[in-house]
Parts: structure tokens; sequence; C-alpha cells
């Protein structure tokens, strides 16, 4: 079963990057979201982009390979689409 999950983003998050590498984190009470980018957070086309999803609650983890979609900059919306091959 392929799990797709769609995340809007409405805020811009904290960035750290360290030689092209990034890595975006996002927390809730139930799931920490890690997306590791081997491009700049702002490349609309960035095509290598990990995650990792840890679920609090049932100590569990799901990562797979997550691809960027926008509306354009001029909308100014930034959202993922992540794919799981289980």
């Amino acid at each position: 079963m392929k799990l797709i999950i769609i995340l809007l983003l409405a805020l811009f998050p904290l960035c750290s990057s360290a030689s092209n590498h990034y890595a975006l984190v996002f927390e809730n009470n139930t799931i920490l979201l890690v997306l590791n980018l081997k491009c700049s957070p702002c490349d609309l086309n960035c095509a290598n982009i990990q995650y990792q999803i840890f679920n609090k609650e049932t100590e569990s983890v799901i990562s797979g390979v997550a691809k960027p979609v926008t509306t354009g900059i001029e909308n100014n919306f930034r959202g993922y689409m992540m794919r799981n091959n289980n």
C-alpha cells in the first residue's frame, strides 16, 4: 500500500544548512517530520528530497521520497507530497 501524504506548509520553517545539505524539521504533539534536501529549499524543482516521519504515540518511523509542490512564486505557497513504498 502506498501512503500519500500532502503537507500544506503555511509558515516558513526553520532551516539549517551545511555544505548544500538542508534539513527542514516540523513537529506537533503526534509527529516529528524531517525533510532532508540535497538542494536549496528555495529551489522549486528540487528532485532529491528524503523524508522521515517519527510517530511519537506508536514510536514508529515512516520514510521515503518527497516531491515539492507549489502554486508558483506569485502565490507564495509551498508544500511536499510524500510517498511510502510499503
